[in-house]
C-alpha cells in the first residue's frame, strides 16, 4: 500500500481522538504549551455554526412548494419524536446518574446558582431584540427563532423577491458548508489537542466510572429507535415497521458508516421512493429533518447534560429537567448533519446552563463512539417521519 494512501487513513478524527488521549497519558506536561490550537479549532467552529444554522433552516423552510400541507405535518411529527427523544433521554439520564460522585472526574465544581436553570430564563433566551448581538453572543435559540420566523414570512413577500431570497440563502448554505468541511479537515489536529489539554492529568480510573453513561445512552437509543419510532410508525400507518426497516437498509447503513446524515439524504430519498413515498414529501422533509429532526442527538445530548450537571454537583429538581428537555430540542435542532457537528453547540449549551467549558472534554471523549450510532437514530427519525407524512396526505 502506497505510504502516502497510509498516511491520509491514519489522519481522521479517530486518530486524533486517540492521539489525544495518549499524549495526555504519556506527557501530561506539555499540554498547556498546544491548548491553542484546540481552542482556534474550537473558536473557527463557532464562527461558522451560526449563520449556517440560520440559512439553513430558513432555506428549508422557505423553499418547500407544500409548505403549510407537508410543513405543517412534517414538523408536527418532528417536534413529536424530538420531545420523546429528549424526554426519555432525561428521565434515564436522570435514574442512571443518580449514584454518580460529583467531581468524579476533577473538573470544576460550580456553585449551585451558577448553574442558571429555568423555564423563564429559557424563555428569554428565546426571543433575541438584536440578532447581530445573538451572533456576536452565539445564542442558539435566537438563530433558530429567527429563521423560523423569517422563513414564515417569506411566503408573504413577491415571489419573485422571495425567489431571490431564497437563492442566496442557499448559496451562501452551500458556501458556508464548504469553508466547514474545509475547517473540518482540520478536525484531527484540532481534536487532538482539545483533548490532550481536557484530560491531561486526569485520573483515568474515575473516568471508567462512567459506565452508568454509556448504558444510558444505550437504553434510550434502543428504546426510542427500537419501541418508540416503530409504534408510531405502526398506529400512523398501519403497516409493519419491520418491513420498513428492511426496505431503508441502505440508508440506515449508510448513516451508521459515515456518521453524516447529509451525507445520507440522498440515499434516503431514494429508498423512500423506492419505498413509495412520494417525491414532494422526500424533498420536502429529508433536508429539514437533515437540520430539524436531531432525535438521538436529543436524547444524547440530555443525558450528557444531566452527566455533567450531576459531576458539577447541581441538584436538578423536576422545572430543571423539563428546562434540558426544551433546550435539548432547541439545540439538536441546529445540529450540522455532518460529522462532529455537535461539538460547537455542546460549548454552547454549556455557556448557557453555566457550567464550565471544561466538561466539554467529556463531551470529546464520548462523542465520536457514540456519532454514529446517534445520526443512525437521527436518520431513522427522518425516514420514519417522511414516510407517516406521505400516509397523511394520501389519506386527505
Amino acid at each position: 500500500m502506497p505510504i502516502t494512501l497510509t498516511l491520509r487513513r491514519l489522519y481522521s478524527v479517530p486518530v486524533g481522538l486517540l492521539l489525544g488521549i495518549a499524549l495526555a497519558l504519556l506527557v501530561p506536561n506539555v499540554a498547556p504549551y498546544v491548548a491553542w490550537i484546540g481552542q482556534i479549532f474550537i473558536s473557527i467552529l463557532k464562527l461558522l455554526i451560526l449563520p449556517l444554522i440560520l440559512v439553513s433552516i430558513y432555506a428549508s423552510l422557505s423553499g418547500g412548494r407544500e409548505l403549510r400541507r407537508i410543513g405543517g405535518r412534517t414538523l408536527l411529527y418532528y417536534a413529536t419524536t424530538s420531545a420523546g427523544a429528549a424526554g426519555l433521554g432525561t428521565l434515564i439520564g436522570l435514574a442512571f446518574s443518580r449514584d454518580l460522585p460529583a467531581g468524579l472526574l476533577q473538573l470544576e465544581q460550580v456553585e449551585q446558582r451558577a448553574a442558571s436553570f429555568s423555564v423563564e430564563h429559557l424563555v428569554a433566551n428565546l426571543v433575541p431584540s438584536n440578532l447581530f448581538a445573538s451572533l456576536a453572543d452565539g445564542n442558539i435559540l435566537h438563530i433558530v427563532f429567527v429563521a423560523i420566523v423569517l422563513a414564515i414570512a417569506s411566503r408573504r413577500i413577491a415571489g419573485d423577491q422571495r425567489e431571490t431570497l431564497l437563492a442566496g440563502a442557499r448559496a451562501m448554505d452551500a458556501l458556508l458548508m464548504q469553508v466547514l468541511r474545509g475547517v473540518l479537515a482540520l478536525a484531527p489536529v484540532g481534536i487532538a489537542a482539545l483533548i490532550y489539554d481536557g484530560l491531561a492529568g486526569m485520573d483515568w480510573a474515575e473516568v471508567f466510572q462512567l459506565h452508568a453513561f454509556v448504558w444510558a445512552v444505550a437504553l434510550a437509543a434502543v428504546l426510542h429507535a427500537g419501541v418508540f419510532l416503530p409504534t408510531l410508525f405502526r398506529v400512523r400507518t398501519g403497516l409493519s415497521p419491520w418491513r420498513f426497516v428492511a426496505a431503508c437498509r441502505a440508508p440506515l447503513l449508510t448513516a451508521l458508516s459515515t456518521a453524516s446524515s447529509a451525507a445520507t439524504y440522498p440515499v434516503s430519498k431514494q429508498a423512500l421512493e423506492a419505498a413509495g413515498v412520494s417525491e414532494r414529501v422526500t424533498a420536502f422533509s429529508l433536508p429539514l429533518g437533515a437540520t430539524l429532526n436531531m432525535d438521538g442527538s436529543a436524547l444524547y445530548q440530555s443525558i450528557l447534560l444531566i452527566f455533567m450537571s450531576q459531576l458539577a454537583g447541581v441538584d436538578l429538581s423536576p422545572a430543571q429537567a423539563l428546562f434540558i428537555v426544551l433546550l435539548t430540542m432547541a439545540s439538536s435542532a441546529g445540529t450540522a448533519g455532518i460529522p462532529g457537528g455537535g461539538i460547537a453547540l455542546m460549548a454552547f449549551m454549556l455557556d448557557l446552563l453555566g457550567l464550565p467549558q471544561t466538561y466539554l472534554a467529556l463531551y470529546l471523549v464520548v462523542d465520536r463512539f457514540f456519532d454514529y450510532p446517534i445520526t443512525a437514530v437521527n436518520v431513522w427519525g427522518d425516514l420514519v417521519v417522511a414516510a407517516i407524512v406521505d400516509r397523511d396526505l394520501r389519506r386527505g
